[in-house]
């Protein structure tokens, strides 16, 4: 065998890899690559018109450049795919733009809060755009994901490192570092779905899942808040008063996991908003906002779920999904009813088109 093996590798040579060239006029995109840029379209400009009123009032240098870097990135971002839409003659979404921002309002957030919020929504990019770049074959879609996950992992890193050097992150509690490995043999691991009897502790995954979302769900709380004070329509009023109080309950509910092993919880961002009544952005704007947060967190609850083996945690993840389920369907709803629902790009309806 060993003498097979050293044949092989005594027949084995490095072959290079030339560049393959293609002509991009004849590679039409696919169904993924158009609804992954229609995505990322109405995110980054959503991006440049909260970037924009953050900077007009950012005083802090470090917490500024960040800021800056975020919003350059982004309108960049837009530029290339507005390249990209044209090179295949598709619509450019009409998305958000200079009418729902207003950068002469007063502050809304803190210094704090932008910087926070922005490390988070490039998180949630990094997360995106890893699965939109799997998921493309044209060279000049893969190009342009692999810039958006380089640029989004340094300014993820640089609003890190301005966190920690203000002695502003919220990390993961620490646990005792055991002094061997150990295996499970002992099928009660997993407990019971309505948490009864005894519950072994909760493992590292599953702490981290439950801080990192505990996290997430303070800023977006944070956000609703400040959305509160601000937005015209009663009606979306109401409907964000709704997402708040969802918000609570399951805030309540994660953190009462890290009481029961006497593990701190993240401190509450709700002291980051101002007094101001004035709105920065346009009702349809927050409205929008709103519903792709609750996004955000269905695909935060998808990924603890894959990473957790308690099955009271299991329960109420599930549980709790479907809540924002419901109110995103009402997001969506309300959003329709007022004309602000752009359309994904869709296939033919070939049945509509045999009875015309």
């Amino acid at each position: 065998m060993d003498n097979l093996q050293e044949a092989n590798q005594d027949q084995v040579k490095p072959v290079p890899f030339e560049a393959i060239q293609h002509d991009l006029a004849n590679i039409m995109p696919s169904a993924s690559e158009i609804g992954h840029l229609w995505t990322s379209y109405l995110a980054e400009s959503m991006a440049i018109c909260f970037l924009k009123n953050f900077i007009i009032k950012s005083k802090d240098q470090d917490i500024h450049a960040v800021l800056q870097r975020a919003l350059d990135v982004s309108s960049q971002r837009v530029k290339t795919m507005q390249d990209i839409f044209n090179s295949f003659h598709h619509p450019i979404p009409e998305a958000y733009g200079q009418r729902d921002v207003d950068v002469n309002s007063k502050q809304l957030f803190n210094e704090i809060f932008k910087i926070k919020y922005t490390r988070l929504m490039h998180k949630f990019v990094m997360i995106n755009y890893s699965n939109s770049l799997s998921l493309s074959s044209r060279s000049d879609i893969r190009s342009y994901f692999t810039e958006c996950l380089d640029t989004s992992k340094e300014i993820h890193q640089k609003a890190t490192e301005v966190l920690i050097a203000k002695g502003l992150l919220i990390k993961s509690p620490s646990i005792v570092i055991l002094d061997r490995v150990d295996f499970v043999h002992d099928k009660n691991y997993f407990g019971s779905i309505l948490g009864l009897g005894n519950k072994r502790p909760l493992n590292a995954l599953e702490i981290s899942h439950i801080v990192s979302l505990m996290e997430t769900k303070q800023l977006l709380r944070t956000l609703k808040l400040g959305y509160g004070q601000v937005v015209k329509s009663e009606q979306i009023k109401h409907y964000i008063s709704r997402a708040k109080q969802i918000a609570d309950k399951q805030l309540n509910k994660l953190g009462s996991f890290l009481d029961d092993e006497d593990l701190p919880q993240p401190i509450s961002t709700a002291n980051l908003v101002s007094d101001s009544t004035e709105s920065p952005h346009s009702d349809k704007l927050f409205l929008c906002h709103v519903t792709v947060t609750i996004a955000f967190i269905l695909a935060e609850y998808g990924l603890a779920l894959t990473n957790t083996a308690r099955k009271d945690l299991v329960a109420t993840f599930s549980s709790f999904m479907l809540e924002l389920l419901d109110i995103a369907k009402d997001g969506a709803e309300l959003m329709m009813e007022n004309g602000w629902l752009e359309r994904v790009p869709e296939t033919v309806d070939r049945e509509k088109l045999y009875l015309h």
